[in-house]
């Protein structure tokens, strides 16, 4: 091909977990990149011409006596003829915010991530509503018990999250830290001496505005958010036609609906009348009629919050007919029950209140939404999804992402509690943290000592311990030897006369270092089923903490004495040894938040980009799902081009290869089912876009945590049962069709050695597609801690994917590249020749539209079907 040949072919670069900036996406300089379209959130990016020129060049990378660079590899960032490339970023909606200069933008940045950290625990539970068995649209309108319960579960959270900061706020600060006119902790001396003179009501109503204030917060980011990622009703132009198209198709799927705000109102009603349950215990001494009147009316609002919840239909596929004007209504009775009290505390100044009287019942509280809140998990550990095998956890990833969130919010709401309590008790230390409350008032009680609820302290030494558990065993997984060789395809191997050939003889010992490390964190799936089992237990043995300790009191006294001392008296040192180091640790959350660096990262990479994926149907408070933005725009993008006169006078129609990286690659198939429902797809786009993946989760990860929205029926992949602990090899014989489950080939599969494939005879009609796409390639690598093939972990049958070169003889020293760098390999140039190739092939005859019909099992050797 000359230089000279018209660019009809896009080529769609995608990003992956590492938010790989533009220039580094398309391999160039900084300052040869420029932006096309888009704004902080998403922008697409290209080469200039001058780049262009450049890298097409027919000159030499280096020479061989500068270092080991292959003269025969092309300029890194080369664009070849006919194509034009560009990049996709989408990183600035799920892990990063602009960078702010300055004391202000530093704290701005801190908490920002601080944010982001209290609302990952919502993230992460809002994905198990995706993750129980989903019906398809088209299956009927009904509310499914799973989703309730995931609902009711959220709503759960939400209340730990403001009991967290209540606690802080009304118990810590407005009542233990001022005692008998005067204060008692050190930091608030100078800072709020002037509340000392306050009377204890008056405090009490103005600090239970942190709470709320909390919750308000919360809720405006994620407000802001969806007004922000909310495109798709503006971007893409859906057909309403083919029921039988999956989720990932489903145009719901993409817009943010008015049921999550339906369920913001419940959420906040829920936080407004916990706030007011607070409050109505102090006004026991001054009416015990109003403060039961206060109390059932909290309970009952909170209540009925939870009903309407149960009751929402928040996902694509439910109807349930419910008032719209439901959750306001609730709302403002919530909003009244908060103000009401807290103004007659504020302004009525013959209330009496116990210093420790609203601590303990709030105590008390959240003890009761902790024990509600792991009835409804064990329920989600007990009924397990069906289709077992091809799920994550055996069909309990529901309960899995339940107890991570439930157990993550305690742990922050505990290190607030921890941290905060650690700096007000001055000299006192964080082991004192954990003794009961003392009935005392004013000069009776010791000074500068507070003490936390009886919940906080005990769940942060019984987690710690469950954490050490769960690391011991996690360790010995880990001490494994792996070997995953037998799974490397033949062909992969270079001959020893090429430089990269050469290299793989030095580098041997680390190829087979990194690609037994990959096995290792392969194991992302029994690696959370333990750390979720042992948090289970953790909250488990903390609620039943108290009643082992009034069975001890009951015992003989020998008896009595003896298991009093083992279990009581060695889990108080445990407790206060563990509190120590929890304050070390919210010390070094703390420093992290605010010296974080120029850019607010969100937490947990990985996990958060696999929980921000899904729309917010499970918690409305969750952080904003990025692929309510990235997929239209990246539909939209890719219409705008295929819409497109040809390049040239006679050229052919213009043509799309979407190349995607990691978890580019879910952006990447989401928008293709997307685009799959424009009206103007089966006429003019079904036969012009190809899918190039690499470094891909699909299969393992979103194939069994979430099998109706990205499974084998959904990607046509053969399915994939769990990883094997204990073997050397995980994915060895992990192909479900060993045990008899098999899938059909490929409907356009591309041999390795083929150029170009052969165009259909006349008049025959095209074969239906699951994926749609042409044709689809996949690249991977044994040393890839995050990339699997994409159809199967089995070579022979399986064209759709490809080995890529895990050595790069491009730069000045050769490496031995494991997540990143694909592009660079001349096994990417092959599969971007291949589909180039393949879409430039003209179908001859129209066929129906596609659909997604359950495959027959194929006959034993039929093409595309691995060997069990």
């Amino acid at each position: 091909m000359s230089q000279e040949e018209p660019e009809s072919v896009l080529e769609l670069r995608i990003h992956g977990v590492n938010n790989t900036p533009p220039h580094a996406l398309l391999d160039l300089p900084e300052d040869e990149v420029v932006l096309s379209f888009g704004d902080d959130l998403g922008s697409f990016w290209h080469p200039t011409p001058e780049a262009v020129a450049r890298t097409r060049a027919d000159e030499p990378q280096g020479e061989t006596s500068r270092g080991v660079v292959d003269p025969a590899e092309p300029p890194r960032g080369r664009v070849p003829a006919g194509i034009h490339r560009e990049a996709y970023s989408w990183g600035g909606m799920v892990r990063t915010t602009t960078a702010r200069a300055g004391v202000g933008g530093m704290v701005v940045a801190a908490v920002a991530r601080a944010a982001w950290t209290l609302v990952l625990p919502f993230s992460i539970a809002n994905a198990a509503i995706w993750s129980w068995s989903l019906p398809s649209p088209a299956s009927g309108t009904r509310i499914r018990y799973g989703s309730g319960l995931i609902r009711l579960a959220c709503l759960a959270l939400t209340l730990v999250f403001v009991l967290s900061f209540a606690s802080v706020a009304i118990d810590l600060i407005a009542l233990q830290c001022y005692r008998g006119g005067a204060t008692i902790c050190p930091p608030l001396s100078d800072v709020a001496g002037m509340f000392a003179r306050w009377q204890d009501e008056r405090r009490v109503a103005l600090f239970s505005l942190v709470p709320v204030v909390a919750l308000l917060v919360v809720f405006l980011v994620s407000t802001i958010a969806t007004l922000r990622y909310n495109v798709a009703g503006r971007i893409l132009a859906i057909d309403g036609g083919d029921p039988e198209r999956p989720l990932l198709a489903e145009p719901r799927f993409w817009q943010t609906r008015r049921e999550t705000h339906r369920l913001a109102m419940l959420h906040l009603a829920a936080g407004f009348a916990t706030v007011a349950l607070l409050l109505s215990f102090a006004f026991g001494d001054l009416s015990p009629v109003t403060a039961a009147l206060l109390t059932g009316a909290a309970v009952a609002v909170i209540a009925a919050a939870g009903a309407l919840t149960v009751s929402t239909d928040s996902t694509p596929y439910e109807r349930t007919g419910g008032s719209s004007r439901a959750p306001a209504i609730v709302l403002g009775l919530a909003v009244a029950l908060y103000a009401v009290p807290a103004l007659v505390l504020g302004f009525h100044g013959h209330v009496r209140l116990h210093p420790t009287a609203i601590g303990r019942n709030a105590d008390q509280v959240l003890v009761s939404v902790v024990v509600g809140a792991l009835v409804l998990v064990a329920l989600a550990w007990l009924l397990p999804a069906p289709r077992r095998t091809e799920r994550a956890w055996g069909g309990r990833a529901p309960a899995v992402f339940l107890t991570l969130g439930l157990t993550i919010s305690l742990i922050l709401g505990s290190l607030v509690n921890v941290l905060v309590g650690d700096w007000l008790n001055g000299a006192a230390g964080a082991n004192r943290l954990d003794e009961p409350y003392t009935a005392c008032v004013g000069s009776a009680c010791r000074p500068r000592q507070i003490t936390l609820g009886t919940f906080y302290a005990p769940f942060l030494g019984i987690t710690l311990a469950a954490v050490i558990v769960a690391v011991a065993i996690l360790a010995v997984m880990a001490l494994r030897r792996r070997d995953v060789g037998d799974r490397l395809p033949p062909s992969s191997a270079a001959p020893a006369d090429t430089p990269r050939g050469a290299l793989a003889a030095l580098l041997g010992t680390e190829v087979a270092r990194k690609r037994a490390m990959a096995a290792r964190l392969h194991l992302v799936e029994p690696i959370a089923g333990v750390l979720a089992v042992a948090f289970f237990v953790a909250i488990l043995l903390t609620l039943a903490r108290p009643f082992a300790e009034g069975t001890l009191s009951r015992l003989p006294d020998g008896l009595g004495a003896f298991f009093g001392g083992l279990f009581g008296a060695g889990l108080a040192r445990w407790i206060d040894a563990s509190l120590g180091v929890w304050a070390v640790i919210s010390a070094a959350i703390l420093a992290g938040l605010v010296f974080g660096g120029h850019k607010s990262t969100r937490p947990l990479a990985l996990v958060w980009d696999l929980a921000c994926f899904l729309p917010r149907a499970g918690h409305p408070f969750g952080a904003p799902c990025y692929t309510e933005r990235a997929v239209p725009e990246v539909a939209r993008r890719l219409a705008w081009w295929l819409d497109l006169p040809p390049a040239a006078p006679g050229a052919p129609p213009r043509t799309a290869i979407v190349s995607a990286h990691s978890m580019g690659a879910v952006v990447a198939l989401s928008a293709l089912f997307a685009l799959r429902g424009d009206r103007n797809w089966e006429t003019s786009y079904r036969d012009r876009v190809a899918l190039l993946t690499f470094g891909v989760q699909l299969r393992p990860y979103f194939g069994r945590f979430f099998p109706e929205i990205l499974g084998p029926d959904v990607i046509d992949s053969i399915p994939c049962a769990k990883p094997r602990v204990w073997a050397r090899d995980p994915w060895a014989g992990s192909d479900l069709e060993r045990i008899g489950a098999t899938v059909g080939a490929d409907a356009n599969p591309i041999p390795e050695t083929a150029s170009a494939p052969t165009a259909a005879p006349p008049g025959a009609a095209r074969p239906a597609a699951r994926v749609p796409a042409r044709a689809w390639i996949n690249l991977w690598r044994l040393t890839d801690h995050l990339g699997f093939p994409a159809r199967s972990a089995a070579a022979s049958g399986n064209e759709r994917d490809r080995y890529a070169e895990e050595i790069d003889v491009g730069g000045y020293v050769g490496a031995v590249d494991s997540h990143s760098w694909y592009p660079r390999t001349p096994a990417y140039r092959r599969a971007l020749e291949d589909l180039r190739a393949a879409i430039a092939t003209p179908v001859a005859a129209p066929g129906p539209t596609p659909t997604l019909p359950t495959p027959a099992p194929a006959p034993p050797g039929a093409p595309g079907v691995d060997p069990a």
